[in-house]
């Protein structure tokens, strides 16, 4: 097989069916691989992704598809496991294999094994070398080492790389924009459309495995998006006035709660949370705070001093003994809303108007995330001239409206409701915090603007489904 005709083939359908089982799992073998293999050609597909001699030796000639093989071993001393030695690299040519995948990531090889040897080794067999990267560092190393082509496999696998939510489709980006050579994406790829976004973006072609060949995975991911804790759930709300604490039962009803004046310090504020945790025996936390919360990570990595001494705080497992998931408040309340049984699969937005302006949007279950959980800005644009939404319906700049705050703020609402439905066109906007949900604004519901089924706890509801369903990372 040349270059010529891999292209060829990926024009043909540029979908490659990466065909394995999970290790241990019922399918892991070559015999139920065979009928998945054949599904995904009887679809279309025109080049298979497989792992192993036995499975390479009984799928290929059965199905009479050219195959992109590899062999994962590990050795100690080494982190390369992808077709790491010679050895791999000999087995994979006697098993027919047309192309050969190999890790190409500058990691210590076992036995100091060099890339650009297997390469060779591999083109002198006359099949096509596969270089399986982690970066646009491997990817560079690998284009010296003698590639034909080049995948983003290992993007997120390495010490090196950070594992995105989904397809890392910046560093497929990268990649066809620094390779001279076709580029494969590959990883994490769950839905059609984010296969498009790769063919968009460059990519000779897409692999998928566990999406269309895989029911461990595919029966894993579903079980782990509905599963719900079995215990007392705990869930938090940090606003710039109140710290709130309530307990749940695993189906969303609020037990107890109570509230403080806000901690002034990070410290004080995880000392008041852990001892509520402790004291409830809940199994898993979450919580709904204002600034923008690292999913990731639990970190507070912005935030504006209406919570003073925020950003650095950690909200996570390690901290709080169970399970924590944390998000920025407008999200989370969105998100609460949204498993919320009238509204729940609807494209619904949040405006919650506390002592800040919150904001958020759920649309098939997915919240509209920012990078590194940042949250939608509405409450920094202009709502008046020289005034931004959170000046003129925040509660921290209008705790004592007067007549005339009272028209602006209710001017305000208007334009925020009027913006948030030009840009998202939501189903349903709800309406939820002190000030959103006064009889003052007195914002009139409809069809579509609707007040909080929560009423006065939509952030601790948020902060409860944060944690007994966490939002789907896809």
């Amino acid at each position: 097989m040349t270059i010529s005709d891999l292209l060829s083939a990926l024009r043909a359908c540029p979908i490659v069916a990466s065909v394995q089982g999970s290790p241990g799992s019922p399918v892991d073998h070559p015999e139920f691989l065979l009928p998945l293999a054949g599904a995904s050609r009887g679809e279309g597909a025109t080049i298979l992704r497989l792992e192993g001699v036995a499975a390479i030796k009984h799928i290929r000639p059965k199905l009479g598809l050219p195959v992109m093989g590899l062999l994962k071993r590990s050795y100690e001393g080494s982190e390369v496991y992808v077709t790491p030695t010679s050895c791999e690299v000999q087995e994979l040519i006697e098993s027919g294999a047309e192309m050969i995948a190999l890790d190409a990531t500058r990691r210590e090889r076992p036995g100091g094994e060099k890339l650009e040897d297997l390469i060779k080794m591999i083109k002198v067999a006359g099949r096509l070398a596969m270089a399986d990267c982690d970066s646009v560092a491997s990817i560079h190393y690998a284009m010296r080492c003698g590639a034909d082509f080049v995948s983003t496999t290992l993007a997120g696998y390495t010490r090196e790389t950070r594992l995105t939510r989904g397809p890392d489709l910046e560093f497929i980006r990268e990649a066809v924009r620094e390779c001279d050579l076709p580029v494969l994406a590959e990883g994490r790829f769950t839905t059609p459309s984010q296969a498009q976004a790769a063919l968009r973006i460059g990519a000779a072609g897409v692999v998928i495995g566990g999406a269309i060949n895989d029911p461990i995975k595919q029966t894993r991911a579903f079980v782990s998006s509905v599963s719900r804790p079995t215990g007392l759930v705990g869930a938090v709300d940090i606003g710039g006035t109140w710290i709130r604490f309530g307990v749940f039962d695993s189906t969303g009803q609020l037990l107890t709660t109570e509230r403080a004046e806000l901690p002034p310090t990070k410290e004080e504020r995880e000392d008041w949370i852990l001892e509520r945790v402790e004291g409830s025996r809940v199994t898993r936390l979450g919580i709904s705070t204002g600034g923008v919360v690292d999913p990731a990570s639990g970190t507070v990595i912005e935030a504006k001093e209406i919570i003073p001494d925020h950003v650095g705080s950690r909200f996570t497992s390690a901290v709080f003994g169970i399970p924590t998931v944390a998000l920025n408040d407008g999200l989370a309340t969105a998100w609460g809303h949204a498993c919320y049984p009238d509204f729940a699969g609807r494209r619904v937005a949040t405006l919650a108007l506390g002592t800040g302006v919150g904001c958020g949007f759920v649309s098939d279950m997915k919240i509209m995330i920012g990078p590194n959980g940042n949250y939608p800005r509405l409450n920094d644009l202009g709502a008046l001239p020289g005034e931004t939404f959170e000046d003129l319906l925040g509660g921290a700049n209008i705790e004592n409206p007067t007549n005339q705050d009272q028209s602006r703020a209710k001017l305000a609402s208007v334009r925020a409701l009027r913006t948030i439905h030009a840009m998202w066109m939501p189903e349903v906007t709800v309406l939820c915090g002190g000030v959103g949900l006064s009889d003052w604004l007195g914002i009139p519901e409809s069809g579509v603007t609707v007040r909080s089924p929560y009423g006065a706890d939509a952030g601790l509801y948020g902060a409860a489904w944060l944690a007994i369903m966490p939002p789907c990372s896809g």
